[in-house]
């Protein structure tokens, strides 16, 4: 059973991960294929992103009442789906749906995974943690690299039906699953809050596209802000008041979980904010072509899956809490370094490799220690809760992002000046963020110390 769950975990969870980043390879030219304008054209990742987030909310409570293996089946066939309609769809519509459909699917491997992980392996869940991160990492890099190939010798649709063949292998091998939860009752759904919360996630997305065209209270911002706010105040009514609501606010009761939540939302700016621009950042800084600055970023990949499986081991070993530590502060070293050495080259790669260790090593204290703190019983929706604070912290991070290079000085004479410039500042938001979530780490590590001195 141990093996075929490690063989089980890892396999569907480097194929879910695939979705995240199979578009890359083609992103820039989706106006060139699809005959859409930019804006439209960046929804083949903001309406995944959308329902990845939505998915990630109410998966993990799901599978605390009818348990995790016909969920986790439902997750890698609704994903393998997806990616065939995206690749047999007449147009861009058709394309959307599927990455939607892509989105809900991958919502359910990790975090339930997680949750697989923490009830099922005992004293070796940190190690089982750091396994299924490490095929996480493995496969956001892979669908990069493979997906760019096939593109260029098959196109789009290649990359979409190639992924979803393996994916479908996926769905397939997610079948011999064993069963790791007993509990079993009457799920009941939250749809007024689903709805809600979707609804301010896309918000604040189209809240920032704005901003970028205008100052927060002009028409290009104001009606989205308002949208947030409205949506955001009606997740709050909705939740306080539904019997089994889509995220449990009384989780944030205990200051132990709140805090792993809040460290885990500022370390996914900061993991995203380099996955992000750093292929970008090459580019400009280093003169590297589109390829080479695809390449480039697997330095920072390969730290980052060593790390992950290392640091799991370390969990079982040191605690959650220190090891959560070392990763945001490793993380904040990383942003400091590729902005303050003087000669490019090292900076770049040497604040790539140690972004690496620090991100890899994110997830498996993050998700053991919220799972840990939520308790028995909850295993489903801790694991999902900390999932999505992660991948909120995705949203932010290049949004911000976005929204500073949106506000540069491309008309003057030191436009290259000034976008390099942008950079930085996007790094800085980036460190500053981290060492906010260290500082976050830091009350952990002293509210666990005071709980076990207790003892």
């Amino acid at each position: 059973m141990y093996r075929r769950t490690v063989a089980v975990l890892g396999i569907t969870n480097f194929l879910s991960a695939m979705g995240i980043t199979v578009v890359v390879p083609f992103l820039g030219d989706v106006q060139g294929i699809f005959g859409v304008s930019p804006a439209y054209g960046i929804w083949i990742v903001t309406l995944f992103m959308l329902s990845y987030c939505v998915g990630m909310a109410f998966v993990g409570r799901l599978s605390d009442a009818v348990g995790r293996r016909p969920v986790y089946i439902a997750s890698m066939g609704t994903f393998a789906l997806g990616l065939l309609v995206s690749g047999v769809s007449p147009g861009f519509g058709g394309v959307l749906a599927g990455r939607f459909l892509q989105g809900l699917g991958a919502s359910g491997t990790l975090p339930l995974a997680q949750a697989i992980a923490y009830e099922g392996f005992g004293a070796r869940r940190g190690r089982m943690l750091g396994l299924i991160s490490a095929a996480f990492g493995l496969g956001v890099v892979a669908a990069i690299n493979l997906g760019g190939r096939i593109y260029a010798a098959l196109g789009w649709r290649a990359v979409f039906l190639a992924t979803s063949a393996l994916a479908a292998l996926g769905f397939a091998v997610s079948i011999i699953l064993p069963e790791t939860s007993t509990a079993r009752r009457r799920p009941r759904y939250d749809p007024g809050g689903t709805i809600a919360f979707g609804t301010a996630i896309a918000g604040f997305m189209l809240l920032f596209k704005g901003l970028a065209n205008g100052p927060l209270l002009s028409w290009e911002a104001l009606p989205y802000l308002i949208l947030l706010l409205a949506a955001g105040g009606a997740f709050l009514l909705l939740e306080t008041r539904a019997r089994e609501p889509m995220i449990d606010l009384s989780l944030f009761r205990n200051r132990g979980f709140t805090g792993v939540i809040l460290a885990s939302l500022l370390g996914g700016v900061g993991m995203f904010i380099f996955q992000t621009f750093l292929p970008s950042y090459a580019q400009l800084l280093l003169g590297y072509s589109v390829a080479q600055a695809a390449y480039s970023i697997n330095v920072m990949a390969a730290f980052m899956i060593a790390a992950a499986g290392l640091t799991g081991i370390a969990c079982d070993r040191f605690g959650p809490e220190r090891v959560l530590l070392f990763s945001l502060a490793t993380t904040a070293l990383a942003f400091y370094l590729i902005t303050a050495i003087p000669a490019p080259t090292w900076a770049y790669y040497l604040g790539s490799a140690v972004a690496g260790v620090g991100l890899g090593s994110l997830m498996p204290p993050s998700s053991m220690a919220a799972i840990r703190e939520a308790g028995p019983g909850r295993e489903g929706i801790s694991s999902g809760l900390v999932s999505l604070s992660r991948t909120l912290g995705g949203i932010i991070g290049p949004t911000v992002g976005g929204l500073i290079l949106a506000r540069t000085d491309f008309s003057s004479l030191f436009a290259l000046a000034n976008i390099l410039n942008s950079y930085r500042n996007i790094y800085r938001f980036g460190l500053w963020t981290v060492l906010a979530g260290c500082g976050v780490a830091l009350f952990l590590l002293a509210v666990r110390k005071k709980e076990v001195d207790g003892r």
